[in-house]
């Protein structure tokens, strides 16, 4: 197991390589991890069966358990759409906004340098050419928007087939809350019990709801119209109302602590809400830590189809 961990990490040393591997069949990747039972769960992946997780407690003792429904974390392991879905989400990043200058739009260089013809010296009709220092840049870059399209069917089906290979491999964790008991933002806090999961070279990314939105009055359609509403939209609204009736802060305050908290662990550590779980970072790290809210959110996320305005 050792030696075929090691040559997967020596082949691909980039996060999204490394994950990218496990798709080359099940039988390298069954060798990839320690016990005979996690290989047969790996081998098993894609069936579409509801998967029974225990939650833990902050010194990783069951407290519990949670159903994970089978069509959004057992999904089939697909790398054609998850290579998909990171460009996509590479390309949105670009800004597009650099911009050098041409001869036209340097200042300067209006009179020409010296006479045609008689001094021996090359032609020249302005001191701002790319060929003098100071001039302009030929064929340089310009603004450019290099966003792309992707369906949400492909975006989604990415973000269920990430999330469904994190709980095959066993790096999905749900524990019962993730709080910092402090007063203040505490990195020790966190990190004492980051390191109760015994690997150091580990990263992990946390995600956590942090209004904590009952999920059960949500309706996918429109009691009057019969539209469809997008449960984001809906959430979205939920918390513009709260923010309104100040009902929001004392629910925040902990999401807040624990974001701050994480701050200092740089690339070891993110904490995001449920609408930004992507699967670019559940490519970049290794290890997955959801509450229960945080479980219901990104089942409500994935379970119902995006809304279409016509």
């Amino acid at each position: 197991a050792d030696q075929g961990t090691k040559a997967i990490i020596e082949s691909y040393a980039h996060p999204a390589r490394e994950y990218l591997r496990g798709w080359e069949g099940d039988a390298r990747l069954g060798e990839a991890v320690d016990s005979g039972a996690d290989a047969a769960e790996v081998a098993d992946q894609g069936k579409l069966v509801d998967r029974v997780v225990p939650v833990l407690n902050r010194s990783l003792e069951s407290v519990g358990e949670v159903t994970l429904p089978g069509l959004i974390y057992d999904q089939p392991l697909r790398k054609d759409i998850v290579h998909r879905v990171v460009v996509w989400q590479r390309a949105n990043w670009r800004q597009g906004t650099v911009k050098v200058k041409t001869q036209s739009e340097v200042r300067g260089g209006g009179r020409k340098p010296w006479p045609q013809k008689g001094t021996g010296r090359a032609r020249a009709g302005s001191i701002r050419s790319p060929l003098f220092r100071g001039g302009g840049k030929a064929h340089g870059p310009r603004p450019k928007d290099w966003s792309q399209q992707l369906n949400s069917k492909i975006r989604r089906l990415g973000l269920r087939v990430a999330v469904s290979s994190k709980l095959a491999t066993g790096r999905l964790t749900v524990v019962d809350e993730l709080r910092i008991e402090s007063e203040v933002p505490k990195t020790r806090e966190l990190r004492e019990f980051l390191d109760k999961f015994e690997a150091d070279r580990t990263s992990f990314l946390l995600v956590d709801d942090a209004a904590g939105v009952d999920w059960s009055s949500y309706e996918p359609y429109h009691a009057q119209t019969g539209v469809r509403k997008s449960p984001w939209q809906w959430r979205s609204n939920l918390l513009r109302s709260a923010k309104r009736e100040e009902k929001l802060e004392s629910r925040c305050e902990e999401f807040v602590k624990l974001e701050r908290s994480a701050k200092n662990l740089r690339k070891r550590a993110k904490v995001v809400q449920p609408e930004g779980l992507n699967v670019y970072d559940l490519l970049a790290f290794d290890h997955l830590i959801m509450t229960p809210r945080a479980v219901k959110a990104v089942t409500e996320r994935l379970s119902h189809p995006p809304p279409r305005f016509y």
